[in-house]
């Protein structure tokens, strides 16, 4: 931002502040362990006496120094070129030697702030701010990274300033108290929230080998393995490639659920967890979407679920949908489902909530009509749906089966389909798209005249909000 523009919000006096300065090696340690890859390759064919000994040792102690040189001068220059700076209106941050960059977020549009810690800056007791703003779709912002008490403490005076509850001046001051309130207890606020739901580390590992897609990918290694041993040649060239892909699949499920906490907020509700790295993500209610609740087939003999949202603003690094539950029972699906969308729109929330994601017709749910049972043989008695008074409620799936909510004033449109099977036995179906992410409402094989009559409520719901 300019000089003029400083002086016409009149924080030209707010002070610019540095990141802390061990910030650049939590982005950059993997250039110091290249570096030792590097020279451990290139003297592959020496043993450790020759590397280490004589002239070769006075080289590789020179050598090493020039480099680990250079790379703290690169750190500290990366380090002294990113600066951040707390205004009354904005939060700026500055980064970049050759390319200068500035990125802003304005406090009034601030809807959460979630806090990052990556393996390394956990070690360090730093912590990265991942600002989430109103009408973007992702994080437009990181400040990274802080202290661990220090991040807190600033995520303390914007969320205090976004809510108008701090007067302009005295910024120090109120800064300074946050600082000594968060240093003393930094997860003091965060345990006093009422917990929602957690995830218990043994239903966590056993819910993650009962998913069909993790079972035949054990089976396949384990033959993979077996015709090794058996003597097999070549097979290893796809154990290997296997046993990364699998384990890197198996660990995602495993991080995202490591730990697990859902807990209610003044505003929505807030969700912690990490085994390696951990995430804090604040979810307000009023920018969620649609929400889905699915049930794979191993999980309903337990009456296990996994809740994921369509929420604005923010984003989870590894799918396109935020997961606030990974595997959970009924309780913890109600529990989120009041805090999230606290108004089905009928009487009986939880009978029609336990009828949506189990099976049946009751309490108004339309189902498939008899004649879709040659398309859809197993799926077609569970298949349903409910247009409430602020909800579209919608049932599919077979094996897996899956509960889609989307709130009437989310819908952002829909579409119509119906193939020459479904044409021929008067079936059609209806999906309702929405911001935020891919989950969709889903009428599926429902008879083409209910579909008809409910995209025309529907399209009058859309014209009248």
């Amino acid at each position: 931002m300019s000089q003029a523009e400083e002086l016409a919000t009149g924080d030209s006096a707010e002070p610019w502040q540095r990141v802390h300065p061990a910030s650049p090696f939590v982005h950059g340690w993997l250039a110091i362990i290249g570096l030792g890859y590097i020279y451990w390759q290139n003297t592959d064919d020496l043993s450790w006496a020759e590397r280490f000994s004589g002239t070769r040792l006075m080289w590789t102690v020179a050598g090493a120094g020039i480099a680990l040189a250079v790379v703290l001068i690169f750190y500290f220059l990366s380090w002294y070129f990113t600066r951040y700076k707390l205004t009354s209106t904005h939060v700026y941050v500055n980064s970049g030697m050759l390319f200068r960059s500035q990125k802003q977020a304005r406090i009034d549009k601030v809807q959460g702030i979630d806090i990052a810690q990556p393996l390394v800056a956990r070690l360090l007791g730093l912590a990265e701010l991942r600002f989430d703003v109103a009408d973007s779709s992702e994080s437009v912002l990181r400040l990274s990274f802080l202290r661990k008490a220090d991040a807190h403490a600033l995520r303390v005076v914007i969320l205090e300033r976004a809510r108008g509850e701090e007067p302009a001046a005295a910024q120090e001051s109120v800064s300074h108290d946050a600082a000594d309130r968060a240093a003393a207890q930094p997860q003091a606020a965060a345990d006093a929230l009422p917990l929602m739901a957690n995830v218990p580390i043994g239903r966590l590992i056993g819910s993650m080998f009962l998913q069909l897609p993790v079972m035949f990918g054990v089976l396949a290694c384990l033959a993979m393995l077996v015709l090794w041993l058996a003597g097999v040649d070549g097979i290893i060239a796809a154990l290997v490639p296997a046993a990364l892909a699998f384990g890197s699949f198996y660990y995602k499920q495993l991080n995202q659920g490591w730990n697990f906490t859902a807990s209610a907020s003044d505003t929505g509700m807030r969700i912690s967890y990490g085994l390696a790295d951990t995430r804090q993500h604040s979810i307000p209610a009023g920018r969620v979407q649609a929400i889905s609740v699915t049930a794979p087939f191993f999980w309903r003999m337990l009456g296990w679920y996994k809740v994921e949202v369509n929420v604005l603003g923010t984003k989870s690094d590894d799918a396109d949908n935020l997961q606030v539950l990974p595997v959970g029972d009924f309780e913890s699906v109600a529990r989120i489902m009041g805090i999230l969308l606290p108004d089905l729109g009928v009487a009986n929330q939880r009978e029609v909530l336990a009828t949506a994601v189990s099976t049946g017709c009751e309490h108004g749910f339309t189902g498939s009509p008899e004649r879709a049972k040659p398309l859809s043989p197993g799926a077609w008695k569970h298949q349903a749906f409910l247009a409430t008074g602020t909800t579209v409620i919608s049932r599919y799936g077979w094996l897996a089966r899956q509960a889609s909510f989307v709130p009437h004033n989310r819908v952002q449109g829909m579409s119509w389909g119906q193939g020459p099977w479904e044409q021929g036995r008067k079936l059609a179906g209806v999906r309702l798209h929405c911001a935020g992410g891919n989950i969709i409402g889903y009428l599926h094989q429902i008879d083409a005249d209910t579909a008809a009559e409910f995209i025309r409520a529907q399209t009058r719901r859309l014209v009248e909000r």
